[in-house]
Parts: C-alpha cells; sequence; structure tokens
C-alpha cells in the first residue's frame, strides 16, 4: 500500500545555469526575456562585431579572412621547363590600348601551341613591360600597342628551346638563350620560367630584362658593355651570360 502524498513540483532552473548551458551546447540559443534565439549565435557562424568593444558578451571574436592577393602579372605561368614543343606558334587573340605617346609600335605576341602556362598570362607580361615608362617608350620616345592581325613593326614569340633554335638559326642559341630574327623577338620558354641563376632568384626582374632586351634588337639595338662595377647593367648587356660587375637591371630606364 503506497502511502498519500502530494506531487512535489520541480523548480525551474536558475537563469544562469540555463544561459550557461545555451553556450556550452555550441551557442544553441541565449536567453533573452526568458526564451532562447535560436539565430543569435548559431554554430560556426560569423561574428559581425568588428572591434572588442562591440562583441556581445560571450561570442568569440574571429577576425575577417583577407581575400587572397592576386598573382601579380609578371610572376603568372611559372611552370616546368621543357624540351621540345610542337612547332607551331599561335597568336595570342586580344588588341591592347595604346601606351605611351609618340610614333606607334605595334606588335603581335606569339606563343608555342602546347607549352605549359597560360598564353593570355605571357601576352599581359609583354604589355606591362613594353607599356611601362621606363621601357623603350620612356618619356614618349614611342608608343606601344598589342594586336593580333594587320600589320605590325616585331613579334614578340615564346617558344621552347628546341623552337628558339630553329627560328633563331644561324644564330646558335643552344637550347638555352633568347635571340632576335628579322621581326620576332624569339623568348625561350626555359629562360621565362628559371631565369638565371644569377639573377638570384629575381625572375620578375629577368623577364623584363628579356623582353626588352630581344625587342631591343627588333627596334635596332646592339649589344653593349657593362660601363662600371657596381651599377645597373644596360638593357642591351647580355645578361644572361653574366653581369660583369653591373647589377641586374631589366629597365631602360630604371
Amino acid at each position: 500500500m503506497r502511502a498519500r502524498g502530494r506531487r512535489r513540483r520541480r523548480r525551474a532552473a536558475p537563469l544562469a545555469m540555463l544561459s550557461g548551458l545555451a553556450l556550452a551546447t555550441g551557442g544553441l540559443g541565449v536567453l533573452i526575456s526568458g526564451g532562447l534565439d535560436p539565430e543569435r549565435f548559431a554554430p560556426h557562424s560569423p561574428v559581425a562585431a568588428s572591434s572588442p568593444s562591440e562583441r556581445v558578451p560571450g561570442s568569440v571574436f574571429r577576425p575577417p579572412i583577407p581575400a587572397p592577393s592576386p598573382t601579380p602579372v609578371l610572376s603568372r605561368s611559372v611552370v616546368d621547363e621543357v624540351t621540345e614543343g610542337s612547332g607551331d606558334l599561335k597568336v595570342v587573340k586580344g588588341k591592347s590600348e595604346v601606351y605611351g605617346s609618340g610614333p606607334l609600335k605595334r606588335f603581335i605576341v606569339e606563343v608555342e601551341d602546347g607549352l605549359p602556362g597560360e598564353a593570355d598570362d605571357f601576352a599581359a607580361a609583354v604589355e606591362r613591360i613594353l607599356g611601362d615608362e621606363r621601357s623603350w617608350g620612356h618619356e614618349g620616345a614611342m608608343s606601344f600597342q598589342r594586336v593580333d592581325s594587320g600589320s605590325v613593326d616585331f613579334r614578340v614569340s615564346l617558344a621552347a628551346p628546341t623552337t628558339v633554335d630553329e627560328h633563331c638559326a644561324p644564330l646558335r642559341t643552344n637550347g638555352y638563350v633568347s635571340c632576335q630574327q628579322g621581326d620576332r623577338a624569339v623568348i625561350n620558354q626555359n629562360r621565362w620560367v628559371s631565369a638565371v641563376p644569377h639573377f638570384d632568384g629575381d625572375l620578375e626582374s629577368y623577364r623584363v630584362y628579356v623582353i626588352n632586351h630581344e625587342v631591343g634588337h627588333a627596334l635596332g639595338h646592339g649589344h653593349v658593355d657593362c660601363p662600371k662595377d657596381g651599377v645597373n647593367a644596360p638593357v642591351m648587356q647580355q645578361q644572361t651570360f653574366g653581369l660583369q660587375g653591373c647589377e641586374r637591371n631589366g629597365w631602360v630606364h630604371p
């Protein structure tokens, strides 16, 4: 026989206990006016407050993640070296604005079909270099525009070592260096992606140099030597073979 008695009511949990439980269970809500708001601190939701004074009590401050910076034009398409290619030079489609002032020099960019990397990256780098005030158009000496058809003053071509050798003959490039032959400045793919040891890993400066140097030949300039130790190497110095005491430099007017 059970003894009769009054049924006891459960006491409501203290306010602090419920609040602590909400935080301990992954932020399912916070106690507001006796109820839980499930959207205020949903798990993994970003915190809108941007400074400590704006944070909601009990929240975890997460600083915003910065957007990744785009790779600079002159550093794009860094890929492996190659030995040979298809031999087929293809014009990179597109037309640029006119860079600079003075007599206009129109040029086409070509990239050998099948090379690793992006042809558009190479074309953009050539534009960036020749359009810079420190290049051959300095102080209105000339202006440049990339086109993909019609009459041009010169071509800038990126090719595998064996193709460079073919287009540069009878010059001997030995699968290593770039050259200018006729109206074409031919850039060796392996130098474009690896530069040369004495540039100390400064790929951007070498890329600037090799474009300005070979285009310089197409514009009628010949080789020169380092004038004296410690100064910037002239852009028409054969810096691929050595610096002769000069400092590496890719610009016509640094």
